[in-house]
């Protein structure tokens, strides 16, 4: 067991409701596995009024920092001192570093999905990309894919004009065609759920149409990571697809906020213990 002495230093996560968050077991292995002499603890934060003094005295008690979770990731981008390009671009922070005084914004979720992918094999430049669903994590994707060079990011949603704020936080990246509603003519070569649909109240859902053109290239992505095969998954491998759950978007996601909280650099040797260690749990 580590020991804990009195220069060991305090990070955490805030949200409401945080009981069932994994980052403790994240951020704890990646300590021990770096040396980092740190502790990582969950703080369920009532209210967004509450933000403010927590943050005062975290600063001041010399906190590493916090990730940020919902319902707060909005709060906490008017409460960071210093941006950087992503989280200003994307509007949502869900990493604060306490450095030099000031509480400094990052959105990791993006740059954990692109290294998920990576990991998978999978390339992004050129290729056609399908979302499903407009919510934060689906804007954060179409600024990183189009980032990384992909011919067109197609959106599927209800609301009717979800591109709007995409296009504009899109904007220097014009070699991307954004694309709204299911192109069945079109082959897509990666296909995302950023939607609850295979979860929960909505586990037996899947959320693209029964005739979706499902081939053996495209890979499917669910950002869920528990249960491990959605619906959608399910549906993918027996239409001969590729498959990829959310548990590499959540481990990478975490080891760039750590990064960012030590000043350490994680290698691909430590990534791979870290999924062995989270994937025994989802056998």
């Amino acid at each position: 067991m580590k020991e804990i002495t009195a220069k060991t230093k305090l990070a955490g996560i805030l949200g409401n409701p945080v009981s069932h968050s994994l980052s403790p077991k994240l951020h704890g292995f990646l300590a021990e596995k770096t040396g980092a002499d740190m502790v990582y603890l969950a703080f369920n934060i009532e209210s967004k009024e509450q933000l403010v003094p927590v943050l005062m005295g975290a600063k001041h008690m010399g906190f590493l920092g916090f990730n940020v979770t919902a319902p707060y990731k909005i709060d906490a981008l008017s409460l960071a001192d210093i941006l950087d390009e992503d989280a200003k671009n994307l509007a949502n922070v869900n990493t604060l570093v306490n450095r030099d005084g000031k509480w400094h914004g990052y959105n990791t979720d993006g740059i954990g999905f692109m290294r998920s992918l990576k990991r998978r094999g999978a390339s992004v430049e050129g290729r056609h990309v399908l979302l499903a669903g407009t919510g934060g994590t689906a804007r954060t994707l179409s600024y990183k894919l189009a980032q990384a060079g992909a011919a067109s990011v197609t959106i599927v949603s209800r609301k009717e004009n979800p591109l709007e704020e995409i296009r504009q936080m899109t904007q220097s990246f014009p070699d991307t065609e954004l694309m709204c509603g299911l192109d069945k003519n079109l082959r897509y070569d990666i296909a995302v759920n950023c939607t609850p649909l295979g979860m929960g109240d909505y586990k037996d859902r899947n959320p693209m149409p029964e005739d979706f053109p499902y081939h053996a290239d495209l890979l499917c992505c669910d950002l869920i990571y528990n249960p491990k095969k959605t619906v959608f998954l399910q549906t993918a491998e027996a239409q001969g697809a590729k498959t990829m759950n959310g548990l590499g978007m959540l481990l990478y996601q975490g080891v760039c906020a750590f990064e960012h909280f030590t000043g350490l650099s994680v290698s691909e040797d430590i990534c791979d213990d870290l999924f062995r260690y989270f994937e025994s749990d989802y056998k």
